[in-house]
């Protein structure tokens, strides 16, 4: 065998280019979901805000026991209560998600400070006041913005792109 017929040592140019490629797709995938760890994601939030929402209304609505839910822009978190309940805990705040931010509350058509605590209560019965809360997750390059609205006739919570203003 003669030196020129062996091959040298080492990767092409080709070769490199697929591996460096392979790389990025696998970062690109696995980026977003490595960010997410540690904390709630935004739709994980939401599902535990609604799911609360509707407890409440539930609680209200069927065993006559009136139900509270507080919000507070500062800490961007909420938290659902019974005023004739025992304990209260810290435990019972919950954040909206990482990055999130509230920018605007408004119940019954009247906005509230954001540098306040705003409470809506659950009336037994199943009253309730409208609520729209407008939300801001700034973890994406493109900020987005959406509203969640707390509709008072189920309790349900409905989720829309965008910041909604609403007569209510």
């Amino acid at each position: 065998m003669s030196r020129n017929s062996r091959r040298p040592a080492g990767f092409t140019l080709v070769e490199l280019s697929i591996v460096l490629f392979l790389l990025g797709l696998i970062l690109w995938i696995a980026a977003p979901r490595l960010a997410a760890i540690g904390g709630d994601s935004r739709e994980a939030a939401i599902r535990k805000f609604s799911a609360n929402s509707e407890a409440a209304f539930d609680g209200a609505l069927f065993e006559k026991k009136e139900w509270r839910l507080q919000i507070d822009p500062g800490s961007s978190s909420y938290r659902f209560y019974s005023p004739s309940s025992l304990h209260d805990s810290p435990e019972d705040r919950h954040d909206f998600g990482n990055n999130v931010t509230i920018t605007g509350i408004t119940i019954e058509g009247d906005d509230r400070r954001l540098d306040a605590v705003s409470e809506v209560r659950y009336l037994p019965g199943g009253r309730l006041a409208d609520l729209l809360i407008r939300l801001k997750d700034a973890s994406n390059a493109a900020p987005i913005a959406w509203t969640l609205h707390l509709d008072p006739v189920t309790g349900s919570v409905d989720v829309i792109e965008g910041n909604l203003q609403k007569d209510a």
